[in-house]
């Protein structure tokens, strides 16, 4: 009797105990202790001060100063070989600009190597600005690991994954977490989906964004009521990686000049230069500015031209390093795939949730995904024969978005709606033995290649935006291992030891100062509207103060670029004009800091205006066309050469319906 009423007081007390402990615990969360100032006591700033000023970087001309000889003009028909130049001005040269040829420049800079970037256009000017926009493991990959048994799927899920987890990382002001919505029309669907992105989740392991969850109708229609509410049963969200591209390739080409590399855009490589023993040790390039040419020698050279590889190691072929005629007839390492994006109305997607259409009528997966306040749809995946020089959107591949988008969407879909439109040439890279089935390049892995010639050039391609830092690291590690020496503090160029890759950690330009109260912070200080402040912040990340410094300096420099170049008199401008968020002081910015030479730099790649809305791209031209004229000393006949290239460019971005991906008269 005794020990029963023990019992019974026993587990009265321990539930009156866990009744107190819930209560105390249900308190503390739901009326936190605040921390609040006493009226003496003043507010401490957590924060460092704005930096208002770019660390000291080098102007354009300053950096050719440090390639080798100039040729003279009497000799410019002359073929050179590397005994020509006496002096190693370079540890390594770099060519291309894109996300691999920046990359790899960031990881050798770190690294010790001195290093050069050419650049025949601009940063992220082919390929490398026109992605998807995703920083993403690959949902469909893990499909075909699963369905095909492919470890080699599987691997290349599990690496971009990790790597996603390093650009949100290193770059948070230009990549950030993106919920994806999946649409479940049939109830199989659910369970076959969700097993799949908790796979997803569970091979990210401690790097996994969120976890998967389901949606149900209602709340699926809440979020996003745009959709086709007719069978729709539920929705499957899972969590990846959105970024700007173009921007990001910016921020990689400023890290290394940062780092000491030497980064030049519009500078194009004319021939291979190679010793008596046939090995090449340093590139001609000429200058597209000026026409100079120079001689630049150095230990080992890179090959980073995207879908372009296979024309540089046709020159790598030749015994004097010169371009051939005709392409050889060699195995390619490149299967050019042409994939189409088009920009929809903001409508078209709820601002904060990504859609994937998983089952296209053709077995591909097709995205509608929000990004700089619009929808960003695609995309389509067609083999090419060749590779365009600059390749366009086809009114055919157009259609097959806005047709797939239909299916879901409850409203009429208009071609009218689409804003901007443009091809990006992959790099997918295959064994030259073994072609894919039928010339589907849905077969064939997005993993990169780093292959070493006979004359010790290494070439860097295939890949895809997520896996950049990755990809650099390996060509690295090839190009050390192909030339021991360079690891020499007696022999490289800096006489340094050279370091392991540091570069999985390392922050880019715009990142360091960086956090998500930045443009609340900007808009209060600069007095500023939040979509400024929140533009600059996202885009610039630490240095959105130094452009709202050149903001507030003048007037002038407040103006949309679309009314730089109005007259005082002229029409008053509509909102329309003043929708972007797109200011001269940006402008100046781009110009003096980031190397924009060409009106595209900076209405494609700097701004994303072209990409965003080609019309209003239009619209802006001969303002952007001013101020950069103005601040860079062009002359009227190059002012109008380059308003009628810029418009010729923005007109085939889904204002001209085009026939084909390349364009008639290339541009």
């Amino acid at each position: 009797m005794f020990r029963q009423q023990i019992r019974r007081f026993s587990k009265a007390s321990f539930l009156a105990g866990a009744a107190v402990a819930s209560a105390y615990v249900t308190y503390e969360v739901a009326f936190p202790k605040t921390q609040l100032l006493n009226e003496n006591e003043k507010y401490v700033n957590k924060f460092p001060s704005f930096k208002t000023t770019v660390e000291n970087m080098p102007s354009r001309e300053e950096m050719l100063k440090k390639l080798g000889p100039e040729i003279k003009k009497e000799d410019k028909d002359r073929v050179f070989s590397a005994e020509d130049v006496p002096e190693k001005s370079f540890d390594l040269v770099i060519i291309g600009g894109g996300a691999s040829g920046a990359g790899s420049a960031v990881d050798a800079s770190l690294r010790g190597l001195n290093v050069l970037v050419v650049e025949k256009e601009d940063f992220a000017a082919g390929t490398s600005s026109k992605s998807t926009k995703m920083a993403h493991g690959g949902v469909r990959y893990l499909e075909k690991a699963i369905f095909q048994l492919s470890k080699a799927q599987l691997d290349l899920v599990i690496e971009a994954l990790a790597e996603r987890a390093s650009m949100l990382e290193n770059a948070p002001h230009l990549a950030t977490i993106l919920p994806i919505a999946i649409p479940i029309y049939k109830w199989w669907q659910l369970p076959y989906m969700y097993s799949g992105c908790l796979m997803y989740d569970l091979f990210a392991g401690r790097q996994a964004l969120r976890y998967s969850y389901i949606q149900s109708r209602a709340a699926t229609l809440a979020t996003q009521p745009q959709l086709d509410s007719e069978g729709l049963k539920a929705s499957l969200v899972y969590h990846d990686g959105s970024f700007n591209d173009a921007r990001f390739n910016t921020a990689l080409a400023l890290t290394a000049i940062k780092q000491g590399a030497t980064v030049l855009n519009y500078t194009e490589v004319e021939q291979l230069l190679k010793n008596s023993e046939n090995k090449v040790k340093g590139v001609r390039v000429r200058d597209r500015e000026t026409g100079k040419e120079y001689l630049v020698k150095a230990e080992a050279v890179l090959n980073c031209t995207g879908p372009y590889s296979d024309r540089l190691l046709d020159m790598d072929h030749d015994p004097k390093g010169v371009s051939p005629a005709k392409a050889l007839d060699t195995p390619r390492m490149v299967v050019p795939s042409g994939g189409v994006h088009i920009v929809l109305p903001e409508y078209y997607c709820s601002k904060d949730v990504g859609l994937l259409d998983a089952s296209t009528s053709d077995g591909r997966v097709m995205f509608f995904l929000p990004w700089q306040g619009r929808v960003l749809a695609g995309t389509t995946d067609v083999a090419l024969k060749s590779v365009p020089e600059h390749p366009v959107a086809s009114e055919d591949e157009i259609e097959e978005i806005l047709k797939e988008l239909q299916h879901y969407v409850t409203f009429e879909v208009k071609r009218d709606d689409v804003l901007s439109a443009w091809c990006g040439v992959r790099p997918l890279v295959k064994d030259p033995r073994k072609a894919p089935k039928n010339g589907a390049t849905q077969e064939l892995v997005r993993n990169h290649l780093v292959h070493t010639s006979d004359t010790g050039l290494v070439t860097l391609s295939g890949g895809k935006w997520t896996t950049y830092r990755e990809m650099s690291q390996d060509a690295v590690d090839e190009i050390l291992k192909v030339h021991p020496e360079l690891k020499d503090p007696t022999k490289n160029v800096n006489h340094v030891e050279i370091k392991p890759c540091q570069t999985q950690h390392h922050k880019l330009v715009g990142a360091e100062g960086f956090d998500t109260s930045l443009a609340a912070r900007l808009a209060q200080a600069y007095k500023v509207p939040s979509d400024l402040a929140a533009h600059l912040a996202s885009n610039y990340g630490d240095r959105a103060p130094v452009i709202l410094e050149i903001y507030k300096k003048d007037r002038a420099n407040r103006l949309p670029v679309a009314l730089a170049a109005a007259d005082e008199l002229a029409q008053l401008p509509t909102y329309e004009e003043f929708e972007f968020p797109f200011t001269v002081a940006e402008l100046k910015y781009s110009v003096h800091n980031e190397y924009a030479r060409h009106p595209l730099d900076f209405l494609a790649r700097r701004s994303r205006l072209a990409f965003l809305d080609a019309r209003a791209a239009q619209k802006a031209v001969s303002g952007v066309i001013k101020v950069m004229g103005d601040e860079l000393n062009w002359d009227d006949e190059k002012r109008s050469q380059l308003a009628k290239e810029t418009t010729q460019y923005i007109e085939h971005m889904g204002l001209t319906a085009n026939k084909t991906s390349f364009l008639e008269k290339e541009v």
